[in-house]
C-alpha cells in the first residue's frame, strides 16, 4: 500500500485502490427482460393444455386467474377515460388484483388501442395524456405490490397516417389518432417513465409477414406487420432504445363464408382477409421473422387461439375468423422451432477504469495497460477503440479494432506517456463503440493520472487472529 503526503491525497489513493479492486464489467439499468422469448396467445378459454401442447409459454387473458397458471400469464386490465373521475380508485382497484393475484400474473398490460375513441378502446376521443396518468397510476400501484412484475403499455392500433389535427392534436381526426402521433404525445407526457414494456398491435392485414414498411407501395399507411418498425425507430428517437417491445395483439383475418360476407358488419373488414393458408404462413414467418431479426421484440401474441370456439359470439363474429384453432395455422404453430430470440450482442469490459500514480522525477514515463473486451452476447459484432482527443490526457491505443463472436474475449492497450508535466491530476478517456445496435451510445472509459511531489512506500502489518 502507498501512503502519500497528506489525509486528502491518503483518502484519495484508497479510494482509487477501492475501484481499482472492484473493477468489473460495466452495466446500464435496464428495465424487466424475458429470459426466453415470449410465445403467446389471446385466449377465450383457457385451454393451456394446448398452449402447451404447441409450444407457447404466454397467454393473455381479460381476467384474474386466481391459482397459477402453468404458462404464464398477461393479463389486460381496463384504463380508459371513465378511470379519469377518481383516478385513486382506479389504483386502488389495480393495487388490489397486484396484492391477491401478483403471485399468478407475470405481466400487466394497461389498457388496449388508447389511440382510438372505440368501445374497447379509450370510449371517446383519444387523449395520450389522460391515458399516461392512467399509466402512471397504475405503474406505480403494481410496482408497490409486486416489484417483479412487468408493465406494459397499452398496444396502439395501427390507423394509418392522419392528415391534420384536432384540438392541438396532430394526426388526429377526433375519433383516433396516428398511432405515431399518439405516441409521440405518450413520451412526451412522460409515459416512457412509466412501462416496463412498450406495447403495440401490428397486425398483417392482407400483405404478407414480410412486407417492408413505409414506403413500400404493399404497405398502404403502414398497414402491415412490421409496421412495429417505425414505432421501435420512434422508440430510438426518444431515448426509450433500450425498452423492449411486445406485440400484444398481430394477426391476419380469414375470409368467412359467404353467409356471413352479406352481413353489412363485414364492409370494412374484407379487404383485410386472407384465405387459412395464408394466415397460417403468415403467423409462422412473423414470430419467425421477429426471432431473427428484432433483437428489441421480446414477446408476441397471436389474435387469437380459440375466439371461434366461444359460444357468446355470433356466428358471423369477425372476432372467430383471427382464430387459429382447427385451422391450419394451428399445426404449423405447433410445428414451428421455438426459439430463444433474436440474437443480440454485449460488450463487457475489465477493467472499467486506469488510473496511474507518479511523481514529477519518474518522468519522462509511459505505462501500457491491457483492457479486455468480451462479448457476453449472442450476436458477432466489431468494434473500434479510440482515444477522446479533448481532454488534457491523450492516451495512445494499440490494436484498436477487432471482431468479437459469442463469448469470446479479445484485447488492446492502452499507453499513457507524461513528460514535464507538473503536480496535479490529468483526465483522458478511452471510446470504445461497437456495431451492436444503432441505438447504443459509445461506452467511455475514463483514464486518469495523478502526479504527487512524493510518493511514499509503507506496509500495513498482517494481523492474525484466531477463532
Amino acid at each position: 500500500m502507498f501512503l502519500v503526503g497528506s489525509p486528502l491525497l491518503l483518502a484519495l489513493l484508497l479510494l482509487t485502490g477501492l475501484i481499482s479492486a472492484m473493477e468489473g464489467e460495466t452495466a446500464v439499468s435496464t428495465p424487466p427482460t424475458l429470459d426466453t422469448f415470449g410465445y403467446g396467445f389471446n385466449v377465450a378459454a383457457w385451454d393451456t393444455s394446448r398452449l402447451q401442447s404447441m409450444g407457447f409459454n404466454w397467454m393473455k387473458v381479460f381476467n384474474t386467474p386466481g391459482e397459477k397458471q402453468p404458462v404464464n400469464v398477461l393479463l389486460r386490465l381496463d384504463a380508459n377515460v371513465t378511470h379519469l373521475s377518481d383516478v385513486d380508485a382506479f389504483g386502488d382497484n389495480i393495487q388490489s388484483i397486484a396484492q391477491n393475484n401478483g403471485a399468478y400474473i407475470e405481466a400487466y398490460e394497461i389498457g388496449n388501442e388508447p389511440n382510438l375513441d372505440a368501445s374497447y378502446g379509450w370510449t371517446t376521443s383519444p387523449n395520450a395524456a389522460d391515458y399516461v396518468t392512467l399509466l402512471c397510476e397504475a405503474y406505480g400501484r403494481i410496482k408497490a405490490a409486486d416489484p417483479n412484475a412487468i408493465v406494459v403499455s397499452a398496444g396502439l392500433a395501427p390507423t394509418g397516417r392522419v392528415i391534420g389535427d384536432w384540438n392541438g392534436h396532430s394526426g388526429h381526426e377526433g375519433g383516433y389518432q396516428d398511432e405515431r402521433e399518439f405516441f409521440k404525445e405518450f413520451v412526451a407526457a412522460g409515459g416512457g417513465n412509466c412501462a416496463d414494456v412498450i406495447g403495440y398491435h401490428p397486425y398483417g392485414y392482407v400483405v404478407d409477414f414480410d412486407t417492408a414498411p413505409d414506403p413500400d407501395p404493399n404497405c398502404t399507411n403502414g398497414f402491415c406487420f412490421r409496421g412495429v418498425e417505425k414505432l421501435y425507430e420512434l422508440m430510438q428517437a426518444n431515448g426509450l432504445g433500450n425498452k423492449k417491445v411486445w406485440a400484444t395483439e398481430f394477426g391476419w383475418l380469414v375470409m368467412p363464408p359467404g353467409s356471413c360476407t352479406s352481413d353489412g358488419s363485414w364492409d370494412d373488414r374484407l379487404w383485410q382477409t386472407v384465405s387459412e393458408a395464408e394466415q397460417a404462413t403468415n403467423l409462422v414467418g412473423a414470430f419467425e421473422y421477429a426471432t431473427t431479426h428484432w433483437p428489441w421484440m421480446e414477446a408476441m401474441f397471436a389474435f387469437n387461439l380459440n375466439f371461434n370456439k366461444a359460444v357468446y359470439y355470433e356466428p358471423c363474429e369477425q372476432m372467430r375468423f383471427y382464430a387459429v384453432q382447427d385451422r391450419p395455422a394451428e399445426s404449423a404453430l405447433s410445428e414451428m422451432p421455438k426459439v430463444a430470440g433474436a440474437a443480440i450482442g454485449e460488450l463487457t469490459i475489465s477493467p472499467t477504469s486506469i488510473t496511474e500514480i507518479i511523481t514529477p522525477t519518474q518522468q519522462p514515463y509511459a505505462m501500457t495497460r491491457t483492457v479486455t473486451l468480451e462479448n457476453t452476447g449472442t450476436k458477432v459484432f466489431s468494434y473500434t477503440v479510440t482515444a477522446v482527443s479533448t481532454n488534457p490526457l491523450i492516451p495512445t491505443i494499440i490494436t484498436p479494432t477487432g471482431t468479437l463472436n459469442p463469448n469470446e474475449q479479445s484485447s488492446f492497450q492502452v499507453v499513457i506517456e507524461s513528460d514535464g508535466r507538473s503536480v496535479g491530476s490529468y483526465n483522458g478517456a478511452v471510446s470504445i463503440e461497437t456495431t451492436i445496435s444503432t441505438e447504443t451510445e459509445p461506452t467511455t472509459m475514463p483514464v486518469t493520472l495523478f502526479i504527487f511531489d512524493e510518493i511514499y512506500q509503507t506496509f500495513v502489518p498482517l494481523i492474525l487472529h484466531k477463532q
